[in-house]
Order: structure tokens, then C-alpha cells, then sequence
């Protein structure tokens, strides 16, 4: 019987983890699946702890606590890979709540691609009465492909939030997460790249979603300005730090994101007359483009626990 870990981090979000923790209670297919959640607690105070015993006491599947106090989303991610013991290990974020079928989704389409990982879509969904309609783009992941495509040539586009892995083969290493990148991000988009160049393979689960649920602190336009500026400057920054670092793909990268700033801004421009919407979309793909010339150290703000990396 395969056995799934799923390694929830979280940092000072009591209600929405024990949404996503109750979400996996749900979950339906499970016969021949074995199932641990592995909370990792990243707060300095450990307050996960009471809401994490509480909802053991109900929820029908081993549930393991784990308090990681040093900072930082790579800390938390692998202090779960460490404590992980069955073949697969899932990401769960704390925001997200999974599908019934999520987890046997999963490992169905492992089981039949002999994948080494699986993603799946994520659909974004208000918290509050606020409409998300112009925003759930920036918060969804969808893929035009068949469940069960190979997607590995897409791993830029994907990250941790709803995934599974193979433990032995995509995180035997000691730290799989780089910890440099605790305070920014992009430490997932850094390993799915250099499982990528070691040939590991990436498949699309397509049947098997998650729901992230959105504050609607993050619904504006200076929000998703910011989400796309840190987007750009990850997708030119790991690459170099990969040795040998791939400066060819980050020019190309960088070239991308000219080419955004001018489009960006030319129809900022030339929409402002048609609304503040409009002006809004052409000032994201302006951000995004930034992002990508703007990749250095220096242009790097700390964010963990800004709800841009958390």
C-alpha cells in the first residue's frame, strides 16, 4: 500500500488550517492508500499546536505536530520532508482546501504515468463577501491539458501548492528546499528546475483540485502588482542559482520581460481613457516584466509572512 504525507506549513493562520485539515478528513478512494498529515507549525510561539490536537481527536487520520520555530518557508517545508516517511509526500497549503477525490486523484495518476510528481488545478475563491471574478487568474492554476499529460516542460508555470512527490526520488536530498530563499520564495520553482535538468518527470492530475481561498486584503490591484513583480524577478533568479547557472535562459528571461514592460506600459497608455480596470490589467503584465529585468539581490524585498511568501 502506498503511503501519502501530506505536509501542511503554516504560519499564524489558525481558522484556515483547520479548514484544510478538515478537508482532508473528507477525502473519498482511499482503500488502498495510506494517509499522514504532518502540520508544520513556522510561528516563533508554536500556536498551532492546540487547534492541530483539537482537530486530532476527530479527524480519522494520523495527524502528526511539528513546531520548526527558525523562520522561513523552506524551514517549514523541510522539516515535513524530514519527518515524512511513506513514498509519497503531498504540499497542502494552509489557505487551500482540498477536493474530496484530491488525494486518490494524486496518486491514481502517479500510479498510471509512473510519474515522479503530480500537480493539480487550483481554484481561487473569496473569504469574504468581495467578487473575485477579475482577480481568480492570478490565484488559479488551470492547465489546457488532458489529465495525465506530461507537463514537465511547463515546471515554470507550477509550484508546491497542491502537489505530490516521489520522496526518494525528488527529496532525498537534506534540505530539498534551498534555505537562502527562506524570507523571498521561489524555492519550489528552484527544485522543480533541478529536478527537471536530473530528468524527473512532472504530470497533470487534472481530477484532483484544491480550492485556495483568497483574503480579500488581497484582492486590489497593488496586491497583484506586487504578487507578479516577485513572480518575474523568481523566474529569472533561480536559474542563476543553478551551477552551472543558465545565463543564456535568464537573458531570455530578461529579454521576455522588456518586452513585457514596453507592452505593459504602451497599453497603459493607451487604455487609461477605457477605465481604471483596463489601465489596472496593463499595469500587472508592466510589474511582471519588471520583475524580470529587476531580479537582483538589491531589488529583493524580505516577505515571508507578508501573504506574498508564506
Amino acid at each position: 500500500m502506498d503511503v501519502v504525507c501530506v505536509v501542511i506549513p503554516t504560519l499564524n493562520r489558525p481558522a484556515p488550517l483547520r479548514r484544510a485539515i478538515e478537508s482532508l478528513g473528507r477525502q473519498v478512494g482511499l482503500d488502498e492508500i495510506g494517509v499522514e498529515i504532518i502540520v508544520v507549525d513556522n510561528s516563533a510561539d508554536g500556536n498551532a499546536q492546540a487547534p492541530v490536537a483539537e482537530i486530532a481527536a476527530r479527524i480519522g487520520l494520523p495527524l502528526r505536530y511539528l513546531h520548526e520555530p527558525r523562520p522561513g518557508v523552506s524551514s517549514a517545508r523541510n522539516a515535513g520532508v524530514r519527518a515524512a516517511q511513506g513514498r509519497w509526500v503531498a504540499f497542502l497549503d494552509d489557505d487551500e482546501e482540498a477536493d474530496d477525490n484530491w488525494l486518490s486523484g494524486l496518486v491514481e495518476t502517479a500510479r498510471r504515468t509512473g510519474a515522479d510528481a503530480v500537480f493539480g488545478p487550483v481554484n481561487a475563491r473569496s473569504e469574504g463577501s468581495a467578487g473575485i471574478e477579475e482577480f481568480s487568474r492570478y490565484f488559479s492554476r488551470q492547465m489546457e491539458c488532458a489529465d495525465g499529460a506530461d507537463i514537465t516542460s511547463r515546471a515554470a508555470y507550477l509550484g508546491t501548492n497542491n502537489s505530490m512527490f516521489d520522496r526518494l526520488r525528488c527529496l532525498n536530498d537534506a534540505a530539498p528546499f534551498e534555505l537562502s530563499l527562506n524570507s523571498i520564495g521561489g524555492e519550489d520553482s528552484l527544485l522543480l528546475k533541478r529536478l527537471t535538468l536530473s530528468g524527473r518527470r512532472l504530470f497533470w492530475a487534472a481530477n484532483a483540485g484544491v480550492i485556495e481561498w483568497v483574503p480579500q486584503s488581497r484582492l486590489n490591484w497593488g496586491y497583484i502588482r506586487k504578487r507578479k513583480f516577485l513572480s518575474g524577478q523568481i523566474r529569472v533568479f533561480v536559474l542563476g542559482m543553478l551551477r552551472p547557472a543558465h545565463w543564456l535562459e535568464m537573458l531570455g528571461w530578461m529579454a521576455v520581460g522588456v518586452a513585457q514592460i514596453g507592452l505593459g506600459g504602451l497599453a497603459m497608455l493607451a487604455l487609461s481613457p477605457f477605465g481604471e480596470r483596463s489601465r489596472a490589467r496593463a499595469s500587472v503584465v508592466f510589474s511582471a516584466g519588471l520583475g524580470k529585468v529587476l531580479w537582483m539581490p538589491r531589488f529583493r524585498p524580505a516577505l515571508y509572512g507578508s501573504g506574498l511568501v508564506s
